[in-house]
């Protein structure tokens, strides 16, 4: 007897909102730098981008404060995967990391030519196999093939879309950089090169601008934030070799209102996010973390309330914060 084809369609495997849990983002540098996500940092040529990207990147390397960080939490240490056309290792990228005290040896270059082809798989195995935290793509144009057209959709879209997915399951930053077009028309945020979707694959955006031409003083504005609020612009200047100055906008003379800093229960809920992301800690602990820092108990405790955090009590009456 024939065997009577199906007509019933092939489904699309679903689950329930009930099926999964939440998460809360875990970030390299809050509000900027989210792990498991891609990053845009978009900026004129001259402004030091890369300067400014590997100084982060240099903190990175050696567990130093993030700039404008409260008290000394540290950030964690990690490996970085820079590839990069533009500048030389030796002559120019070598020189700038030490002045900034960097790592060397958590640093990492492709040592053969290496494109953006056929996906995402060589990146992917490499961030893995490097445990790397934070991968640079500087800039991005420099690592497209052939197939990949920076003004249309289809052509740059697909590849962005690929690198939001390396970053999520190798649990990294991936920033790729990006030239501005001269024109100073239409919003900041649509300046870049290319198709709109490199911006619309990023859930954060950086956009580094010289406001004055003859200022010495770059910009930094959040231009995109979809994982915490948006902060206000800072600001940097070179003042050496690889040497940032970061500054807010209290310190370059602007209004409070225009200060590039973040309220204090931001940077705690921040803390605690990564204090308890590995688990529940007694209170005890979690007090001792804020020790040394101006942010107060009663501020702790207003970020534990906005965080959703729940608590419990422990062998000995011990009380347990859990996210």
């Amino acid at each position: 007897m024939p065997k009577v084809k199906s007509t019933q369609p092939d489904l699309i495997a679903t689950k329930k909102a009930s099926q999964y849990g939440t998460r809360e983002p875990q970030f390299l540098w809050f509000p900027f730098l989210p792990y498991k996500k891609l990053v845009v940092l978009q900026g004129e040529s001259g402004i030091a981008k890369s300067t400014f990207i590997l100084n982060i990147a240099a903190r990175l390397s050696t567990g130093k404060p993030m700039p404008f960080g409260i008290g000394n939490q540290a950030a964690e240490y990690g490996d970085i995967l820079y590839l990069g056309k533009e500048d030389d290792v030796e002559e120019t990228i070598n020189p700038r990391l030490i002045a900034m005290g960097a790592d060397l040896d958590r640093f990492h270059f492709p040592d053969e030519p290496f494109w953006l082809a056929n996906g995402c798989k060589r990146l992917e195995s490499t961030i893995r196999e490097l445990n790397v935290r934070m991968a640079i793509i500087d800039p991005l144009t420099s690592f497209l093939s052939r197939s990949h057209n920076m003004n249309t959709a289809q052509g740059v879209g697909n590849l962005l879309r690929e690198l939001s997915q390396t970053a999520f399951v190798t649990d990294s930053v991936i920033v790729v950089i990006c030239h501005l077009a001269k024109s100073t028309s239409g919003k900041e945020i649509d300046r870049h090169l290319g198709s709109s979707d490199i911006v619309n694959a990023a859930r954060s955006v950086l956009s580094a601008t010289r406001e004055e031409e003859d200022s010495e003083i770059i910009t930094v504005k959040h231009l995109k934030s979809t994982l915490a609020k948006r902060a206000k612009p800072f600001f940097y200047e070179i003042v050496g070799n690889g040497l940032i100055e970061f500054m807010s906008g209290a310190e370059i003379g602007l209004d409070a209102d225009e200060t590039a800093t973040f309220t204090k229960k931001d940077i705690a809920m921040d803390m605690l996010r990564q204090m308890l992301s590995s688990g529940a800690k007694p209170q005890p602990e979690i007090k001792k973390m804020f020790e040394g820092t101006d942010i107060g108990w009663r501020t702790v405790e207003l970020a534990k309330s906005g965080l959703g955090l729940e608590q419990f009590y422990g062998d000995g009456g011990i009380s347990y914060w859990t996210m």
